[in-house]
């Protein structure tokens, strides 16, 4: 019998990121309603101050790159995601 992946299990969230005449696919994981973290196929070259992304194929938002290392950044939305439905992608 399957059972429920561990949070730490849990896939990432599929996304794309629009930035600087650019797009490119992201994984998307620890979303909550003001940001989250966002990990791209190549590093991050630098902070973005202006950025698009779509979620899931679904939600689109904007925000900024606060702080990257390599393939990572923590992003800050511009404005929130409804915690109803940040609970859906997450379970």
């Amino acid at each position: 019998m399957a059972t429920a992946p561990r949070e730490a299990e849990k896939l990432p969230i599929g996304g794309l990121c629009d930035c600087d005449r650019q797009s490119f696919p992201i994984a998307i994981s620890d979303i909550t309603c003001d940001g989250c973290a966002a990990e791209a196929q190549a590093e991050w070259d630098r902070d973005f101050d202006f950025l698009h992304l779509t979620i899931a194929d679904r939600i689109e938002i904007n925000g900024r790159v606060l702080r990257h290392e390599g393939r990572r950044a923590t992003i800050r939305f511009f404005g929130q995601i409804h915690p109803s439905v940040v609970e859906q992608l997450t379970h």
